[in-house]
Formats: structure tokens, sequence, C-alpha cells
């Protein structure tokens, strides 16, 4: 976060510099990469909204992310 409270991704966009926003976006990637959805929810603080059902029924839907 920058000091402002906003993502540095928001900020190089709105600056328009193409560098900054690969960094944090390949950055972002990279913490991301190997993990499983519920790594993922810890690292980045995020409730996970679904109940057990609608969490199988998107796995089903999307199970090419999955394997």
């Amino acid at each position: 976060m920058l000091a402002s409270g906003k993502p540095p991704q928001r900020a190089a966009n709105y600056l328009n510099i193409k560098g900054l926003l690969d960094l944090t976006c390949q950055t972002v990637a990279d913490m991301i990469k190997g993990k499983t959805p519920e790594e993922i929810r810890m690292t980045f603080n995020i409730n996970n909204v679904f109940t057990p059902e609608e969490e199988e029924e998107v796995r089903r839907e999307n199970q090419w992310a999955f394997e």
C-alpha cells in the first residue's frame, strides 16, 4: 500500500507508468503461483463469501483452472 492507502498497481495505472504496473502485476502473480485458493485468501486477507456448495459449483465450472 502507498501512503494514500491505494495499492501500487492503481497508482502505476493512473500515472501510466508501464514498468511499475508490470512489476506490481508480476509480484502479485509470484505471490499467488503454486498456492491453493485457501492460501491465497490467507495471503491477501480475503474472506470466502461462498458456501461450500457454491464453491464446489465454481470449481466444477472452472475445472481447468484447478489442474
